[in-house]
């Protein structure tokens, strides 16, 4: 899967071949790998993306995020 993250602060950036994601928002815990559904959905907690060799993690954000044809994009909120 890609993966875009666009913020304010700064821009945009892209990590490419990331096997799952993982949401732990106040709501609700979300899994999400390739070929998954697509999804709309707000996020205030944690997100961590992770590849074969690395993985990203973004504590205590707000925003919003989208993924659709292995394409997940997040919206971060300043």
């Amino acid at each position: 899967m890609n993966v875009k993250i666009m913020s304010l602060n700064n821009g945009v950036e892209n990590i490419n071949n990331v096997l799952a994601i993982k949401i732990k928002s106040k709501k609700y815990n979300l899994l999400i790998m390739q070929n998954y559904t697509s999804l709309i959905g707000e996020v205030d907690g944690h997100i961590e993306f992770v590849s074969n060799d690395t993985t990203k993690s973004l504590n205590d954000i707000k925003g919003y995020y989208m993924n659709i044809n292995n394409e997940f994009k997040l919206i971060l909120r300043s």
